[in-house]
């Protein structure tokens, strides 16, 4: 039975390059590490996949929403037109070394580079001349996917768990703690001090109560509470002695 738009999947997969077999890329710790291409601060787990949300490469998306099924492995091909697109030919440039080096580039082969709004890879450098290829590294192949949903996610507390965690990945979904009040219309998340120093916290946050509303039709209002408790034993420092000076604040100026 298809998958609706917006039901909250989880997903394991691995895909890889079928004319080479080179792996692309896996939710599962132990394929990257039979590859070689196993990465430590990486967090392998299950995927979440919002259906019609267009996050993953469309042929794959639509095999899941048409014929994904709960416990069932599937492996299936994507064609470059429904991957990374089929290479262009007019996306292949020459450009002038000094032009490059104008705009602070190193003309070295192989180097990614980003210019004029586009991102390529250097194939050669002769004579002054640089040729740039800006096609997707993985345009004109066609994908190998091989994938299971693990579940189907029902519950509203336990989607906006997986939202944050998407956006928090190095912290544990369980840590967050999600409550519906007001007859499930209002979702109370309480943050936890893991995500505190989060260098985005709160650009996450923002993200996900827009998600919440889009995704989540039953919820209109969310509510994030973070809480900041003294650690066990801590006592508070004691206040040095008065000087004899106010402690309030000097006026301003006039």
């Amino acid at each position: 039975m298809p998958f609706e738009k917006n039901e909250f999947l989880l997903v394991d997969y691995t895909m890889k390059v079928k004319e080479t077999g080179e792996l692309v890329d896996t939710t599962i710790a132990d394929v990257a590490k039979k590859e070689g291409k196993y990465e430590s601060d990486r967090v392998y787990e299950p995927v979440l996949v919002i259906v019609g949300e267009k996050r993953l490469i469309q042929g794959f998306e639509e095999d899941i929403e048409k014929n994904g099924e709960v416990g069932v492995e599937r492996t299936i091909e994507v064609p470059p037109e429904k991957a990374y697109g089929r290479r262009d030919p007019r996306k292949v440039r020459t450009l002038s070394a000094r032009e490059l080096l104008r705009a602070g580039i190193t003309p070295e082969v192989g180097k990614v580079i980003e210019y004029g709004n586009s991102v390529g890879v250097i194939k050669s450098v002769s004579g002054g001349r640089v040729l740039v290829d800006f096609n997707h590294p993985l345009a004109g192949r066609t994908m190998v996917i091989t994938y299971r949903v693990v579940k189907k996610i029902e519950d509203p507390a336990e989607k906006i768990r997986h939202l944050l965690h998407r956006r928090l990945k190095r912290v544990p979904l369980e840590k967050f703690r999600v409550e519906l009040r007001n007859d499930g219309k209002t979702a109370l998340v309480e943050i936890p001090p893991e995500a505190f120093l989060e260098r985005d916290l709160q650009i996450a946050k923002a993200i996900v109560a827009e998600e919440v509303y889009r995704y989540i039709g039953s919820i209109d209002t969310v509510v994030y509470q973070e809480k900041y408790t003294r650690k066990k034993g801590e006592e508070p420092s004691k206040k040095e002695e008065s000087s004899g000076k106010s402690d309030e604040l000097p006026d301003a100026e006039k």
